[in-house]
């Protein structure tokens, strides 16, 4: 009788403790209203099924978010709180460093295992924030927004009814509406990055995700290291260049004139007053979600997000580029010396 009873207690022990070590290892999900001491975790199978008759069609009605930790500021609480206020049926999940980890492992370990070793390896938080971003949308769908983003607009009115019926893959705003440079010249308009969303498996969003894990192999190639031995200060050009807004726009027309099979640049989009679809890219004018940075128009639509420009990736890329200005004078100095 007794061995019954352990063989039976056994058995419904068991099960349970390997369904609380699922539960623990993945991520942090921001429960509404947001409290960050009371983020859970969840499995990756215990998702409800993409509903097709989302705020914007094709779009997963969720916001994303990350950090290094589930402590926020109060500053940061209250951004993150305007989104569930503005879209009170969507879900929200807040990534930290750790359960970001397990996201990129889970998703890409068997299809792109490339990404899982270069995201793995890659020391730097400013690239892997940048890099965790993209995968992230790419791999489950929906709107990516940084801690210090507010929404203004609920997004199922951020898409005008002329493109409700169309195919939509990817949105992006224009944080730098500038003219056209002429042929030859690189993209002189840039999309931010702290607001997007995207369809899962987006297009473009993969065509992202490729340049920016190229690039990095090519700068740890360039300097002769491993990827874990990578610095910021052997980056040959800017952090936006290499995963920021720069090399996301530059990749998103790279894929739209494969898409469309003719150049797109900045005549494309350049001085819109409302948005506009390219291919099967929905950009959003200046207002939408870089206002201030393209100096309040009065002529565009709505503002959808304000960005507070609280990010301390700026102190640590101007670190770093002075000791490259440092190290670059020594060696100068050197070879004067040495001459």
């Amino acid at each position: 009788m007794t061995s019954s009873r352990y063989m039976r207690f056994v058995a419904l022990a068991i099960p349970s403790l390997l369904i609380t070590h699922l539960l623990i290892w993945n991520r942090d999900v921001l429960p509404r209203p947001f409290n960050p001491s009371e983020a859970q975790a969840v499995d990756p199978s215990d998702r409800p099924p993409l509903n097709n008759n989302t705020a914007i069609p094709g779009i997963t009605n969720k916001v994303w978010h990350s950090s290094k930790t589930t402590r926020l500021s109060d500053d940061q609480i209250k951004w993150v709180t305007s989104w569930t206020k503005k879209n009170p049926s969507f879900n929200h999940d807040l990534l930290t460093d750790a359960s970001g980890d397990a996201f990129v492992r889970s998703h890409y370990s068997h299809t792109r295992p490339d990404i899982v070793d270069v995201y793995s390896a890659l020391p730097i938080p400013i690239l892997k924030a940048d890099l965790l971003r993209y995968l992230i949308v790419l791999a489950e769908g929906g709107i990516w927004s940084d801690l210090d983003v507010t929404c203004d607009k609920d997004v199922a009115h951020w898409v005008p009814e002329e493109f409700k019926d169309q195919t939509i893959d990817m949105i992006v705003g224009l944080e730098f509406d500038l003219e056209w440079r002429g042929t030859e010249t690189q993209v002189a308009s840039q999309f931010c990055n702290w607001v997007f969303a995207a369809r899962p498996s987006s297009r473009n969003l993969q065509v992202v995700v490729d340049a920016v894990v190229r690039k990095l192999i090519e700068i740890a190639a360039m300097n002769h290291v491993p990827m874990e031995k990578l610095a910021l200060d052997m980056l040959p050009i800017d952090v936006v260049d290499v995963t920021g807004p720069k090399i996301m726009t530059i990749a998103l027309l790279g894929g739209l004139q494969q898409l469309l099979g003719r150049p797109v640049d900045d005549r494309d989009f350049h001085a819109i007053k409302s948005p506009k679809l390219v291919g099967d890219l929905l950009i959003m004018p200046g207002n939408a979600f870089a206002s201030a940075q393209n100096g309040y128009p009065k002529d565009q639509t709505d503002v959808l997000i304000t960005h507070h420009y609280a990010g301390s990736w700026k102190d640590a890329d101007k670190e770093a580029k002075e000791r490259k200005k440092q190290q670059q004078q020594q060696q100068n100095q050197k070879g004067s010396t040495g001459a």
